[in-house]
């Protein structure tokens, strides 16, 4: 059978001024009619890809991108087509969005947006919206506290392995009242249980070998740290959100950091690094963000 031809797909996130991101319903007449989505189309061939943005955004919602950036890219199989999806965050814009293809728009919070009937490709980018890119490993309340209201990150909390333990649910309501994701980083299914006590945002598992289909809808997100590709596909197929990739030998060089974005399709976490100078080079790499750590609990 010969291999179906892979469409390249230009897709950005706006957001309003309450924070909130747009999503387009499929109209009558289109393949999968009714499904939900984020705005974009097909990058013509030789297309540049910020341009290609520009030019759907401006056909499909009237609007003008004057900024944007690379979030993430995927490859995604349906049973008829192949997709390379290329998902942008859209910085600025300028005009008032609106369907000129007679498709339905909806501003969705990002927390409620596993909620709607999304198109399976579009899930990841649901994923990488709700995680700030900078993320953190820490190991106690009063670290959680000191980060304050300063720019959002994605907290990874480090438990010690007890079946007593539990966390504090208000540090964790305060850091994330204000932006910040909590996850409770440890090993399989007691560092979910810790985190769905204290009101968490998931888990991120140092061990697997598990069903991880916690929450289907992925309102509460599981991450797995792996060391390479193997591992990865192995906690895909068990349900993981995202990765934290993490080669015992050190992180991995940006050629290799590349290759593994490109197979797993979901976001992806460089770790470990002792801060955040690297992060716009794993992101053109294709990772989703950077993991610090400052401690040897990871």
């Amino acid at each position: 059978m010969a291999e179906l031809p892979e469409i390249h797909v230009i897709a950005g996130a706006l957001f309003d001024a309450a924070g909130r991101v747009l999503i387009a319903q499929r109209p009558r007449g289109r393949h999968m009619a009714g499904r939900w989505e984020f705005p974009g189309g097909k990058l013509d061939v030789g297309e540049d890809r910020l341009e290609g943005l520009k030019r759907e955004l401006s056909e499909e919602l009237g609007v003008t991108v004057r900024s944007a950036r690379p979030l993430i890219r995927l490859h995604h199989r349906y049973p008829d087509r192949r997709v390379l999806l290329d998902f942008w965050r859209v910085i600025e814009y300028a005009g008032t969005p609106k369907g000129l293809d007679a498709q339905a728009l909806a501003w969705v919070k990002s927390d409620d947006l596993p909620g709607h009937d999304l198109l399976e490709a579009d899930r990841a980018m649901v994923t990488a919206l709700r995680l700030p890119p900078l993320a953190r490993v820490i190991s106690a309340p009063a670290q959680l506290a000191a980060l304050g209201g300063s720019e959002a990150q994605t907290i990874f909390w480090h438990v010690a392995k007890s079946p007593a333990t539990r966390l504090d649910a208000s540090p964790v309501r305060s850091a994330r009242a204000v932006g910040h994701r909590v996850f409770v980083l440890g090993d399989g299914a007691e560092a979910i249980r810790i985190a769905a006590e204290a009101g968490a945002d998931g888990a991120v598992l140092r061990r697997h070998g598990q069903n991880l289909h916690v929450d289907r809808e992925g309102a509460f997100l599981v991450g797995v740290v792996c060391e390479d590709e193997a591992g990865a596909l192995e906690a895909i197929g068990e349900g993981a959100h995202f990765l934290v990739v993490a080669p015992q030998r050190g992180p991995l060089q940006h050629r290799e950091l590349e290759q593994f974005c490109a197979v797993v399709g979901i976001p992806v976490f460089a770790g470990w690094y002792p801060d955040a100078l690297h992060l716009e080079q794993l992101q053109m790499a294709g990772a989703h963000g950077c993991a610090m750590v400052t401690t040897k609990s990871a």
